[in-house]
């Protein structure tokens, strides 16, 4: 009864001290260990003291903290081994930490990360305000990211961490941002660019449709631009103005001159092109 005693109190004596289990440089898990010590990336927004992640900690497809555990997992490492915690975070204060205390962290390290992966393109969608042409990439990019966090386990509920951008509050839960800027943009965006879509859409077909919906306007003979449709469908020649990513020797720029030449029915029968230094002359558009 008396060994027992004295071991109970020993034991007792040492969870009171809350130690953490040396570090040596000799351990074959150091590094890991010491990566898990200083950070997993946590931080506090300086205006609204709202937790959130670092971009090279976390995005759509994972915490680096995870990794970290996950090898020291593999290496055998107890999840009851114990370091000393150097960061705060919104599970604990600095201190004494065992690995599973960490790992429930670097979970929600994780979830942020996704967040964040969504939030990205949010922010790009609210800050496109009317322009919806040029906001269309980052309306669906937004959409698409939030349907992948979701799948992966990020609820609808979630909130971003609260910041003010430009002056204007951002807070929030996903679901809310994306009807609000991702949807609403979309829906925008679709409808202008249907109304932009129907005069060529009522005017031309086969490849004149396709050319006119990718590129909005043209050249026709004599180099007068138009987007205007019907024009466009009664011209059985096209020109475009192209500025490849090149240079003349002399430092000016290189225009290509592509001509298109449709059939009576609208199809392409064949195309050319010619360069030139600087702005193509008028008989380029013949």
């Amino acid at each position: 009864m008396k060994v027992t005693l004295t071991l109970g109190c020993i034991l007792l004596s040492l969870a009171a001290s809350g130690h953490a289990q040396k570090l040596a440089a000799n351990d074959p898990n150091y590094q890991l260990l010491s990566q898990l010590s200083t950070s997993i990336g946590w931080y506090q927004v300086s205006d609204t003291k709202a937790w959130t992640v670092g971009d090279a900690d976390a995005d759509r497809d994972g915490a680096r903290c995870m990794e970290t555990l996950d090898k020291l997992r593999a290496a055998g490492v107890a999840d009851t081994r114990t370091i000393d915690v150097q960061w705060e975070s919104p599970e604990f204060k600095p201190g004494v930490h065992s690995l599973a205390d960490i790992r429930r962290s670097c979970e929600h390290v994780a979830r942020v990360g996704k967040i964040k992966d969504f939030e990205k393109w949010a922010i790009l969608a609210m800050q496109a305000g009317t322009n919806y042409s040029s906001g269309a990439i980052y309306y669906k990019q937004c959409i698409q990211s939030y349907d992948l966090i979701v799948k992966g386990g990020v609820a609808p509920t979630d909130r971003v961490p609260d910041k003010v951008i430009g002056g204007v509050q951002w807070s929030g839960t996903i679901q809310d941002i994306r009807q609000k800027y991702c949807e609403k943009g979309m829906s925008a965006a679709n409808e202008k660019n249907a109304a932009r879509e129907a005069p060529f859409r009522k005017e031309l077909g086969a490849d004149k449709l396709r050319i006119a919906l990718k590129y909005g306007s043209v050249f026709l003979p004599g180099g007068q631009g138009t987007g205007d449709a019907h024009k466009m469908a009664a011209a059985s020649v096209w020109f475009l103005d192209l500025s490849p990513p090149r240079m003349c020797v002399d430092g000016r720029q290189v225009h290509t001159i592509r001509r298109y030449q449709f059939n009576g029915d609208q199809k392409l029968v064949s195309t050319t092109s010619k360069d030139y230094c600087g702005g193509a002359p008028r008989a380029a558009f013949q």
